[in-house]
């Protein structure tokens, strides 16, 4: 084995793991793992992965063009690598912008108009366009094909058995995660407690999936639902995010104890049969040792609400437009990186205990605003919010516009999408897919003009 893969010899040997991940405030950083869903611009059923009018021939073009690199997996490409961000492929055909680390909002909100615009730009001629939803609002499970990629076959057999939506979270779900760093254990704990204790909120004020095989869903967040009824090993809430005394250790432990679902061995992937991370660096697995890159790949199949890694990645809002997807990561950083505000933020939901939580987290999916958080509504802690964040993004120095979409939302209609998706989807709209479809591709961040040339030129 590589010295820069060392073999575990016991659970202590990551004990400082997370600790390695501290960083100055001063480089402190924040990216977007934005996800859209691929339709036809005719019918909004699923792209296929495979075909002259797909999502591989849209990468295929994107590597024609220059400037995007391939990742193959048995010839087929499974992702693309560029300067700084990355787009990856979920299981389902969803198209996620990785995006790069930056230190300004303004850098982050730019990126996000380049990906969206030129996406559409080379999806557009094979009849292809990209929603900006939480769910497939049209195409049943079955008709939606799975990306050839050899860790989501593990993964579905093994989710197949955990939960009774395993499935429909890898194929049609869809959401916006935020990376953020910390400073050190106690940074990092802090932020983790608060993210932990507000992201059911940002579920409800976000939720967008209220449609699937065109009728609702009677959820305003059904991919939330999802989650819910996936894994219960390893999606939900963390109780021990919640104790003053939370550690490093209490996630190092929580992941240790969680099943493993696979290793790469020589870029094949080794299903691991649910032994517990713990028992594998214990004793092995069929000749095979832990080691420290497994542990890594490990804690990418942990899929709490909020996530540890070497940075704290937010996992509770559905997808939406652009503008509205910055402005979650622009609410997430107003709220953390500042420390007034994170102490603000976190007093709104301090009072709750576990089973308030698990209630509170339950009922913003089904209901969005309109679920109870205590003796207010969500979208009354949701207007409270909006302006702790703004205050703590002016703070830093960052540019408070960048919530307006989220405060036209609460200030104007005082629904969450998914309330105003489904009321139109039953209205005006009389259950027209095209309708849908024009609406739910809108690009609602203007392109980002580049001196002496196109967006798609510069990306």
């Amino acid at each position: 084995m590589p010295e820069r893969d060392p073999v575990l010899s016991g659970p202590g040997d990551l004990e400082d793991y997370f600790e390695r991940g501290a960083r100055p405030r001063e480089d402190w950083g924040v990216g977007i793992e934005y996800e859209r869903l691929g339709v036809f611009l005719d019918s909004g059923r699923a792209i296929p992965y495979h075909g002259q009018h797909s999502l591989s021939a849209i990468l295929a073009r994107l590597v024609a063009r220059g400037g995007w690199r391939p990742v193959y997996a048995g010839g087929n490409i499974i992702a693309l690598d560029g300067e700084g961000p990355r787009l990856t492929i979920e299981p389902g055909g969803q198209l996620e912008l990785s995006g790069a680390v930056h230190g300004r909002l303004v850098d982050l909100r730019d990126e996000v108009a380049r990906f969206t615009t030129l996406i559409q730009q080379h999806s557009e001629p094979l009849g292809i366009t990209w929603l900006g939803l939480g769910l497939q609002p049209l195409t049943p499970l079955s008709d939606v094909s799975w990306v050839p990629k050899p860790r989501y076959g593990l993964m579905s057999s093994y989710l197949a058995k955990t939960g009774t939506l395993g499935h429909v979270m890898m194929k049609q779900t869809a959401g916006v995660q935020i990376n953020l760093d910390y400073s050190d254990e106690q940074d990092a704990l802090d932020k983790f407690r608060a993210a932990m204790g507000l992201t059911s909120l940002i579920t409800a004020l976000y939720a967008n999936s209220s449609l699937c095989e065109a009728r609702p869903t009677g959820y305003m967040s059904y991919r939330s639902w999802v989650w819910q009824n996936t894994d219960p090993a390893r999606c939900g809430l963390l109780p021990f995010a919640f104790d003053p005394k939370a550690s490093f250790s209490d996630y190092r432990e929580y992941a240790l104890d969680v099943p493993t679902m696979f290793i790469l061995r020589q870029g094949t992937y080794v299903d691991l049969e649910g032994l517990p991370f713990r028992e594998f660096i214990r004793r092995g697995f069929r000749g095979h040792r832990a080691t420290l890159s497994d542990f890594q790949l490990h804690l990418t199949t942990l899929f709490p609400e909020v996530r540890m890694k070497q940075h704290l990645e937010i996992r509770g809002g559905d997808s939406g437009d652009p503008a509205l997807a910055v402005s979650q990561v622009a609410l997430w950083k107003g709220i953390l990186y500042d420390p007034a505000a994170l102490r603000e933020a976190w007093e709104l939901v301090a009072p709750l205990s576990w089973e308030e939580r698990q209630s509170f987290h339950r009922e913003a999916g089904r209901a969005g605003t309109e679920a109870r958080l205590g003796k207010l509504t969500a979208l009354d802690a949701g207007k409270k919010l909006l302006g702790i964040a703004r205050e703590g993004l002016a703070s830093q120095g960052e540019p408070v516009d960048l919530l307006d979409p989220l405060a036209e939302m609460l200030d104007g209609k005082g629904a969450c999408p998914a309330e105003i998706l489904q009321q139109r989807w039953l209205g005006d709209w009389k259950g027209d897919a095209r309708r849908l479809v024009q609406e739910c591709s809108r690009l609602t961040l203007k392109p980002y003009e580049m001196p002496g040339g196109s967006l798609a030129e510069d990306y």
